[in-house]
């Protein structure tokens, strides 16, 4: 019975879109609309939108800085989605000791580490930042 009623409306909707053209056109006009409306909406909420590294990407310490250990004052990202501020939703994933201060930074032995930053916003999921944080060896005097 259902597929009854449901050729008995096509049928209908046939008939009506073959005798009144101008319907088909203002239908199609009005879908025309909805899309362009739908585009710039979208393009307006999210005109503003990014997500970025405060600071250096790039962080450099020498061997032996600190005595053994730097505390890094991580300045972290901003995410910035749909207009607003969501930079409380970044995960941080790292292998450095987090401190009061930021991260420690063993100076002991050269090495090379990140801090990864993960967005958890839907606009953003996919994407993630990378500061480097590297610790060379003191360079020698032979200039």
């Amino acid at each position: 019975m259902a597929n009854t009623v449901k050729r008995t409306v096509k049928r209908q909707v046939r008939r009506t879109a073959k005798a009144n053209p101008a319907a088909v056109v203002a239908l199609i006009v009005a879908l025309a609309i909805g899309v362009v409306v739908g585009y710039l909406a979208c393009a307006a909420l999210t005109k503003n939108d990014g997500f970025a590294l405060k600071g250096e990407k790039e962080i450099v310490f020498t061997l032996g800085d600190g005595d053994g250990s730097v505390t890094l004052a991580e300045p972290g990202c901003v995410l910035t989605a749909l207009g607003r501020d969501a930079s409380g939703s970044v995960r941080v994933e790292t292998d450095l000791e987090k401190t009061d201060g930021g991260y420690a930074v063993p100076t002991d032995a050269p090495g090379v580490y990140h801090i990864v930053y993960r967005p958890a916003h839907f606009l953003f999921s996919k994407y993630s930042l990378v500061r480097t944080v590297t610790v060379n060896a003191a360079e020698g005097g032979d200039e």
